[in-house]
């Protein structure tokens, strides 16, 4: 898989996006309060929830930028969106006041985090940036990175950090966790005194820690922690296990484990199934196929079995439901359906 071919679904922008909203409407009217904002630009935009929160805010000239997306989940005018490979430069010879790239650096490999650098400083004068750290876990992170690894990619193009907008935010319930954590400003640094209360505030905060872990994001790992007990519990490092996660559990997560995600084949993901018909289908498929004894489907991934019904009702006669909690639900194939088991 490479950098530019994510796995993202459509049901997955969906779920993302009422969280991304609430978050934004807490953030924007923040970040505009500091900035005499005219135009924005968002790198990975994905649907455009966070442009659209601009615009709410009475700012019209924006711009998403992403690898993909359908015109239909737009949540902006297909005219202000354009596809584009993030592992390259994008080069739009123009510059915004803001630009915006949200929890996208960690889907792109450490060999093109300079260029994904370069190309966001290109393009204005301040960054309202936000990426995973270590252990954050999402879906296809494959470079998850401490605040001082970007700002050491941001010094080399001359940008300075301001850590201006967590504290505001931290104790916030409407804004998702993972901005609370991570979202930094980036200002070039010729360009901080044309901004009072950016200036005044990085000189407030100079000396802030800026590696810190979300209470919230505790409770997550640890909830993660008690997943892999649970599949250590029913399902043998030997044993063969299908499992949907929406890429939850990381490859070194499931490093001892003949684990194969639905839908995948041969390392490349095929997408999520059109309907029950085709998940039903392409469970079949892989069950014969790869001689997997379980399927595992990962909380991020319950959706599955409230909006695949067809394929939830058939694991549930076909198949013996060995573990059912608030975590993880586990099917053993080899067994005739049953009760499910106790939480």
């Amino acid at each position: 898989m490479t950098d530019a071919s994510m796995p993202y679904s459509a049901e997955f922008f969906r779920r993302q996006r009422d969280g991304s909203r609430r978050s934004a409407r807490e953030i924007v009217p923040l970040v505009l309060e500091l900035l005499d904002v005219r135009s924005v630009v968002d790198v990975g935009c994905g649907v455009g929830t966070w442009l659209s929160v601009f615009e709410e805010n009475g700012i019209h000239d924006t711009l998403g930028i992403d690898w993909h997306q359908s015109v239909d989940l737009l949540e902006i005018a297909p005219e202000r969106f354009i596809v584009r490979d993030l592992t390259g430069r994008l080069d739009l010879e123009r510059e915004f006041d803001l630009v915006v790239s949200l929890e996208v650096g960690e889907h792109l490999s450490d060999e093109f985090a300079g260029s994904y650098i370069r190309s966001l400083t290109a393009l204005g004068p301040v960054v309202l940036f936000s990426a995973a750290i270590p252990y954050q876990g999402g879906t296809h992170h494959v470079n998850e990175q401490w605040p001082p690894y970007w700002v050491g990619h941001f010094g080399t193009q001359g940008y300075r950090v301001v850590d201006c907008i967590r504290e505001s935010v931290w104790d916030n319930e409407k804004v998702n966790w993972f901005y609370a954590q991570n979202m930094l400003l980036f200002v070039r640094s010729d360009r901080l005194r044309m901004y009072p209360k950016l200036q005044r505030a990085e000189e407030r905060r100079r000396h802030s820690v800026l590696s810190m872990v979300h209470p919230r994001q505790y409770t997550e790992t640890q909830r993660l922690r008690l997943t892999l007990e649970d599949i250590s519990q029913v399902v043998a490092p030997t044993e063969g296990l299908i499992l949907v996660d929406e890429w939850l559990l990381g490859d070194a997560q499931l490093a001892v484990r003949r684990a194969t995600r639905f839908t995948e084949h041969d390392g490349e993901w095929l997408g999520n199934p059109a309907d029950d018909d085709d998940a039903i289908a392409k469970f079949c498929r892989l069950r014969q196929t790869g001689g997997s004894r379980f399927i595992a489907f990962v909380w991020p991934a319950f959706w599955w079995l409230e909006y695949y019904t067809g394929l939830n009702q058939y694991l549930r006669r076909q198949c013996r439901c060995v573990l059912e909690n608030d975590r993880l639900v586990v099917f053993d194939l080899r067994s005739p359906g049953a009760a499910a088991a106790d939480p």
